[in-house]
């Protein structure tokens, strides 16, 4: 890696762009699944089930390809430039003579509020307001030590992985749960494909409800929720780790430690999964996601401060920028494409099919983010939730150059 200048405390740091607009896509290769068919209720059935029996070799493929490589791993890093940010947004506010905490909390406040409005009004598997809720937490350790975040993070993340691991030693057989969860697959198919937009709202309460109450959000049990939220905290905190480590603001000077990063995360990730495929134990995917997604990081990395290669991991950039309106548009476009209120498509099309489509709704976005960039300094949902947070409309539009 090339040795670069000292970023400053305001400077903007490339490639974290880059990588949250990796991330943005990476979410939407996967979450299409949750799109276009019930796969909340069809995973509690297995591979083999009702809806999988129409599928392809192919779609199978492209599933297994999915869940090695993406799945997982770029909620994760997704997370983790969440952590990381907290940190860049705090030694910036802080720069100014300004107060942190306040500000974070509105900002956190104000993500509660667009969270709580997406997975309502718009599409059931939002995240924002897990991170929002969590967020606040992450607000606890922001004076830590790398050292610390450390120790915390990779103790939280080893913990939720016991019950899996105890897990893995049982098979449950649950008929009575399955029927149960054949019921829900099957109305979902035929509400959100066929169904009025009063049935299509129904059901997304439901389904955004029943996945509330899985983690303890709708229960109001702060412990079960943190529990289930485990994996995004800790990469929270590893992130935060990063940051405060200045790993990324700084890559030539921690050329050693981002090469053994690098290393871990191609060895032990890559061979967890290859674990995963053959014994199907979900445990060996909770070990390997976080591994393979640092061995991306650190790939990205090194190839971004690359000149050939920089100008083609650009072209992320400018998604990255408008992560937030991104993961909202994505939301508003696939439900149209697949509910009955739209085209319709909802249970119809597979995973071979799917990433095709993915891949034109990304390739849209990454035009339209260029677009936009060239005119405005954000995205419209980022000028709604900055100004949100500073209380004040912030500048949206770039001056004329003269």
């Amino acid at each position: 890696m090339s040795s670069l200048h000292p970023i400053s405390t305001n400077e903007r740091i490339g490639v974290l762009d880059v990588l949250r607009g990796i991330a943005i896509f990476g979410i939407l290769f996967v979450n299409l699944a949750h799109f276009s068919y019930p796969d909340m209720y069809l995973s509690m059935l297995g591979k083999e089930n009702f809806f999988t029996e129409k599928w392809s070799k192919a779609d199978f493929a492209v599933a297994d390809i999915l869940t090695f490589f993406i799945q997982t791993k770029c909620i994760l890093l997704f997370s983790f430039l969440f952590g990381f940010g907290m940190v860049v947004m705090r030694e910036r506010t802080e720069s100014k003579g300004k107060r942190f905490v306040p500000l974070y909390a509105r900002r956190l406040t104000a993500l509660l509020f667009f969270g709580t409005i997406h997975a309502f009004l718009i599409w059931d598997g939002d995240i924002l307001m897990e991170y929002a809720l969590l967020g606040f937490v992450l607000l606890l350790f922001r004076k830590a030590t790398p050292k610390t975040l450390m120790i915390w993070a990779v103790s939280l993340y080893l913990l939720f992985t016991v019950p899996f691991i105890l897990a893995s030693f049982y098979q449950s057989n649950g008929q009575e749960g399955a029927e149960a969860a054949v019921h829900q697959a099957q109305q979902a198919l035929h509400v959100y494909g066929s169904g009025s937009l009063k049935e299509i709202a129904e059901q997304r309460i439901r389904d955004r409800l029943v996945y509330m109450s899985s983690n303890g959000m709708l229960t109001y049990n702060p412990i079960s929720f943190f529990f289930a939220s485990i994996p995004y905290f800790s990469m929270f905190l590893l992130g935060a780790a990063a940051a405060k480590s200045r790993y990324l603001h700084e890559p030539g000077k921690h050329r050693k430690g981002l090469k053994r990063v690098w290393m871990a995360g191609l060895v032990i990730g890559i061979s967890a999964h290859v674990v995963y495929s053959v014994t199907d134990r979900e445990v060996f995917l909770l070990i390997g996601a976080p591994f393979l997604m640092f061995f991306y990081i650190t790939t990205v990395v090194y190839l971004y401060h690359k000149t050939r290669v920089k100008a083609v991991l650009q072209s992320f950039s400018a998604v990255g920028r408008m992560a937030f309106t991104n993961y909202l548009m994505q939301s508003i476009v696939c439900t149209w494409i697949f509910y009955h209120y739209g085209l319709g498509l909802y249970g119809k099309v597979y995973p071979a099919a799917g990433v095709f489509m993915t891949i034109a709704v990304c390739a849209v976005q990454m035009v339209f983010s260029h677009l936009w960039l060239r005119l405005f300094k954000m995205g419209p949902f980022e000028w709604l939730w900055r100004s949100a947070a500073y209380l004040a409309w912030q500048p949206m539009v770039k001056k004329a150059k003269v």
